[in-house]
């Protein structure tokens, strides 16, 4: 299930970059000129002083190329409309609530749009950085395991719950670990009694641990 969801994902940080580079990554070349036609020869009288300033206005061309030599690109919404639909797509498919999702898609956007790229840095890891961002947003500070154990009366009791293939047994075992790197003592209570196999699973990550299974 998670090699599917990684696999998708990477698939959309790809789109997040081709999207962006199609559209920013470009850089403006000078019109050449037609056929082998040779400059003119220089005028033999002083030019007035309107002919040079008319002269020295920077032309279209010169503009875009002094745009580009700052290294800087805009990036607009029509840029990843395409790739934070099929983001919002994958997440609402592995069980992202709705709110949670428009959340992320809604702070990947306000942060992408309007962002200015300099040209030659790593598209990727500006989206993975995006990316990164909202989710540790929507998730906010965190939740301090450690903290809540000591503050609470002993024995703390921690339920772990979800649908099948999420892992849950995995989990249970790396915080039993942490804990137990910790200081505390962990005793697991195997209380999956509906898939076959979970219980002898659990009973071998606990074994490789060292911690007790109540069964």
């Amino acid at each position: 299930m998670f090699d599917s969801l990684k696999n998708k994902l990477q698939n959309i940080r790809t789109k997040f970059a081709s999207n962006i580079e199609e559209a920013t990554g470009a850089e403006v070349e000078p019109p050449q000129p037609r056929g082998n036609a040779e400059a003119a020869p220089p005028l033999a009288r002083p030019e007035s002083p309107a002919v040079l300033e008319e002269r020295e206005k920077p032309t279209l061309i010169s503009r875009v190329k002094v745009f580009v030599r700052e290294r800087e690109i805009l990036i607009q919404e029509k840029d990843i409309e395409e790739p934070l639909s099929e983001l919002e797509m994958v997440l609402l498919e592995n069980d992202v609530a709705l709110p949670v999702t428009d959340e992320i898609i809604s702070r990947m956007r306000a942060e992408l749009v309007g962002r200015h790229r300099r040209i030659g840095d790593s598209v990727d890891d500006l989206v993975v950085s995006t990316l990164r961002s909202a989710l540790c947003g929507v998730l906010g500070e965190g939740f301090d395991l450690l903290r809540y154990v000591e503050e609470h009366e002993r024995p703390v009791k921690i339920l772990f719950t979800g649908v099948n293939g999420t892992g849950k047994t995995t989990t249970v075992a790396k915080v039993g670990h942490y804990l137990q790197k910790n200081g505390f003592s962990v005793v697991i209570g195997a209380g999956d009694t509906f898939r076959a196999g979970a219980i002898e699973q659990i009973v071998t990550h606990a074994d490789r641990l060292g911690i007790r299974v109540v069964r």
